[in-house]
């Protein structure tokens, strides 16, 4: 049998000090998450009055705080464990959704929103990779961080049609709603996890000038490439669904039909991201990811979109669970410096987010008429980008 699942060994390893609460609240805050991920872009475009560069602006400031702050995510984390700072990252989404939802009511939710969902990003992405890098196993990582992959997903599969489907009979109060509830499900399992700590000691200055020294510039390709494509997939990629007027009930059954046959895929991209194959794998992947954008500029139907978007997260998968098996194995080698690695990483790709979104929002400013789905040939270089992570034997902390 070609594709095992083999659930024993899966859960033997989320049962690994004590993590199974940690997964069970992952996957309720990605079953949130999953509702309104897909049309978020949609509402703030709706509520900007369509002004793409408004909302290209609105994302650019949230992921150019956090590059800025991600070595203060460092030191809060080490201050208060992983667990803490997750569960209270959950808190912080949880404020972020609740002020999208009072947006009518008044504008200061914008800002207020947006220094939320920087604090709560700053708390969650360096915990949640920090614990991943630590407890994941040596010989079987791209297994695991298949599986881990899967279960990321596995809610999210009803989650797109569902959040469609709560658009289309009751509008964005109601899903709001919705989402904030799931969300305040998911803090529960936290309640009763163990605490760990990390020990992260990396100054700020020193934190912003490791990222750019020249000997790790082929990793920061690698993570600035991959950072700018997931922006595309998330922000450009649903307002042209908009523009071409699929409603939200396809849009969600489109993400959903894509994500299932993604995720057991991810099983067997696993498996071989866990031999010499990686590398080869990787590289596929990524060009086939490239090729799949390219295809995106030409659909005009919903069903066209159905396909091509089918193609791109198999091949995305094919790209991302080697990429994100290099990037665990780089940051364990790390050891006692996992965390200032991963720190690392926020730095440069969401500084490069922000860069990138500021750039294409005065792009759009000054040509309002061009095609949104001009970008994806951005993406598609971007794609390639992918590559570099599996060509670099080390990445100097010195």
């Amino acid at each position: 049998m070609i594709l095992s699942l083999n659930p024993h060994h899966y859960f033997e390893y989320l049962l690994k000090r004590d993590v199974t609460k940690f997964y069970i609240a992952m996957s309720i805050r990605n079953l949130a998450l999953g509702m309104v991920v897909l049309f978020e872009p949609i509402y703030l475009y709706l509520y900007f009055d369509k002004s793409l560069p408004s909302v290209l602006i609105f994302f650019a400031l949230i992921y150019g705080a956090y590059g800025l702050l991600a070595p203060l995510g460092g030191r809060i984390m080490a201050k208060i464990g992983t667990t803490t700072s997750i569960l209270v990252s959950l808190l912080l989404y949880f404020t972020y959704f609740l002020c999208l939802f009072l947006f009518p009511v008044s504008f200061w939710f914008v800002p207020l929103s947006i220094i939320v969902i920087v604090l709560g990003l700053l708390l969650f992405w360096p915990a949640f990779h920090t614990d991943f890098a630590r407890f994941s196993s040596k010989q079987s990582r791209g297994g695991d961080v298949g599986k881990l992959n899967v279960m990321r997903l596995l809610p999210m599969i009803v989650s797109p049609i569902l959040g469609g489907w709560v658009l289309v009979l009751f509008g964005y109060p109601t899903l709001f709603a919705m989402v904030l509830m799931v969300l305040l499900a998911s803090i529960v399992p936290l309640l009763y996890s163990k605490e760990t700590h990390e020990v992260y000691s990396d100054s700020y200055k020193g934190a912003w000038k490791r990222a750019w020294k020249k000997e790790n510039i082929a990793t920061s390709i690698a993570f600035a490439t991959n950072g700018l494509e997931i922006i595309v997939a998330a922000v450009f990629w649903p307002l042209f669904l908009f523009s071409l007027a699929i409603s939200f009930e396809s849009m969600g059954a489109m993400a959903s039909f894509a994500l299932i046959i993604s995720s057991l895929f991810m099983l067997y991209i696993g498996k071989i991201a866990d031999t010499k194959e990686r590398p080869w794998l990787l590289n596929i992947g990524a060009l086939w990811t490239g090729i799949s954008w390219i295809i995106k500029y030409f659909i005009a139907t919903t069903f066209d979109a159905f396909l091509a978007h089918a193609l791109y997260r198999l091949s995305r998968s094919a790209a991302a669970v080697p990429f994100q098996t290099f990037f665990y194995e780089k940051a364990s080698v790390k050891d006692a410096e996992a965390d200032e690695f991963i720190v690392n990483r926020e730095i440069i790709v969401n500084v490069a987010r922000f860069v990138f979104l500021m750039l294409a929002a005065l792009v759009f400013w000054l040509f309002p008429s061009l095609p949104i789905n001009g970008i994806f040939f951005g993406a598609a270089i971007l794609s390639l980008g992918f590559m570099f992570a599996g060509k670099i034997p080390k990445f100097s902390l010195k």
